[in-house]
């Protein structure tokens, strides 16, 4: 079976078409750009993929499941698999659009992120450069060699993120993706490479990518415990280990460990352990 990429390149219509499938996560099937005549119409017409478009001059009109959407330069449409579309480019201004079409495993995932459905077809973007480009970067990767598979791969990801980056609402989806567990994980590798630094718990949560209170939800559901009492555990196990295992001075363990104050450093010692830093070392 031939499955070398088709290219249509002319002035106003450029797709890329008969990508190769697979059963990956995410996989591109088509994707174009097209500057549309004035009336232009296609449809009604029914997908076996996810197809999104991004309105990037124009306007016109999008109907799906009985409903008909007026677009503008920055709208975004999501033609979902199995329903009938028809899109029209108004006779006055007429638009201009690229479109991806994907599947997959998460092909789902990335769109429920972004806040897409069936349901909620329609959105708007800040800015449709990225798009622009990154269809443009798949465009231009069109012929059959392993690295431009990769490049199309890697330009598809960056689609699903910027989608991801514009459309994403945490406030609106009252979720985070993840389990608390591994939003903890992430956070003790953080602490086990930085807690020698004057870290805040507010940094910790932005390495992540949640809020601080959320990050305190995590740590107490899967450990009891909050992060800065995880922090300071964790650093006094570490100063344990160097007073019994270094004839370092106590004042260089305390700022080895994450404190410039060592007479703090002592205090919050003693009430974790019942003794202070020199007369644990000298017990033990």
């Amino acid at each position: 079976m031939d499955i070398t990429p088709h290219i249509t390149n002319t002035a106003h219509y450029k797709c890329l078409e008969s990508v190769e499938k697979s059963q990956h996560d995410l996989y591109l099937c088509y994707c174009g750009i097209q500057n549309c005549e004035p009336g232009y119409e296609f449809g009604p017409y029914i997908r076996n993929e996810y197809l999104i478009h991004i309105v990037t001059a124009g306007e016109g009109t999008y109907t799906a499941d009985g409903r008909t959407y007026q677009l503008s330069a920055g709208s975004i449409f999501l033609i979902w698999p199995g329903i009938s579309t028809v899109y029209r480019s108004d006779n006055d201004n007429p638009w201009s659009y690229v479109w991806f079409a994907f599947n997959g495993i998460k092909a789902e995932s990335v769109l429920h992120y972004a806040g897409l459905s069936r349901e909620n077809p329609v959105k708007v973007i800040p800015d449709t450069e990225p798009y622009v480009l990154n269809v443009t970067g798949i465009l231009n990767s069109c012929q059959l060699t392993f690295s431009n598979e990769f490049k199309r791969e890697a330009y598809l990801y960056a689609l699903a993120a910027q989608l991801g980056d514009d459309l994403h609402d945490t406030d609106n989806h009252g979720e985070y993706e993840y389990s608390y567990k591994t939003y903890v994980n992430h956070a003790l590798d953080y602490i086990e490479n930085n807690y020698y630094t004057n870290i805040r718990i507010s940094a910790i949560a932005d390495y992540i990518g949640i809020n601080r209170s959320y990050l305190t939800t995590c740590f107490k559901k899967v450990l009891n415990m909050s992060p800065h009492e995880y922090l300071i555990e964790y650093r006094i196990r570490q100063a344990k280990n160097m007073l019994l295992n270094t004839s370092l001075p106590v004042n260089d363990i305390a700022e080895k460990v994450g404190y410039t104050d060592s007479l703090a450093f002592s205090k919050i010692f003693k009430n974790h352990t019942g003794m202070s830093p020199r007369t644990f070392r000298q017990n033990n």
